[in-house]
């Protein structure tokens, strides 16, 4: 889909995937395990709407408060609330509106592919050149976070596009080995979240690479 005026790629990609968690309905499957469409929104509201909740996803000791709230939240709104809300993107003293295009392009991408390849028939999507951009940065900034623990140098080369030296030789276990891996810049953000993949190549040592749970 194009994007039009100066919509950023968080934004379109919200908007997008808002689009499509309504037309499948709250139970359609994703890529995300076990979970339905209904509980990736609901994270999708509370990651962005709850922080005191959505500390639980990385924080050991709140995860029980996540637990209760995701319940709540379940209870008292509807799926087409929930999305509906979480579609407005962050509220005007929200914090998380000054950083959005920053901090959600690789979320709001990961899971509308979560959704769009869990269901049938489904293609591999083309993206214009600020897109594509766009998605590099994502690359750049998630892949050293994602992938940091690789235990020999890694280097992602999105086709067309300046490589990315995840980790270099110096302070690896075996820096004589290497990991290349070649694919389009957009099924690499999918690779570097672990998800399931077009066209990617991995030429070197896979056991070697260590990732992070996104």
């Amino acid at each position: 889909m194009v994007r039009l005026g100066r919509m950023s790629f968080s934004a379109s990609e919200r908007t997008q995937l808002a689009k499509l968690l309504l037309e499948v309905g709250p139970d359609a499957p994703t890529l995300c395990g076990d979970w339905t469409t209904r509980d990736l929104a609901i994270h999708l509201y509370l990651r962005e709407n709850r922080p005191d909740a959505a500390a639980g996803m990385f924080i050991g000791p709140v995860k029980g408060h996540l637990e209760r709230v995701t319940e709540q939240v379940g209870r008292s709104m509807t799926y087409e609330r929930v999305v509906g809300e979480w579609a407005k993107g962050p509220a005007r003293f929200n914090p998380m509106r000054l950083v959005d295009p920053l901090v959600n392009a690789g979320e709001h991408y990961v899971h509308h592919e979560d959704v769009r390849r869990a269901q049938e028939k489904w293609q591999p999507r083309a993206f214009g050149q600020e897109d594509r951009k766009a998605l590099h940065r994502v690359l750049q900034t998630m892949s050293r976070l994602l992938l940091s623990k690789t235990t020999v140098p890694l280097v992602l080369n999105p086709e067309g596009m300046d490589r990315i030296v995840v980790v270099e030789q110096r302070g690896v276990a075996n820096p004589a080995q290497s990991v290349q891996v070649i694919g389009s810049v957009s099924e690499l953000v999918l690779w570097a979240y672990n998800r399931p993949t077009v066209g990617v190549r991995v030429d070197g040592e896979q056991n070697a690479i260590a990732r992070r749970e996104a």
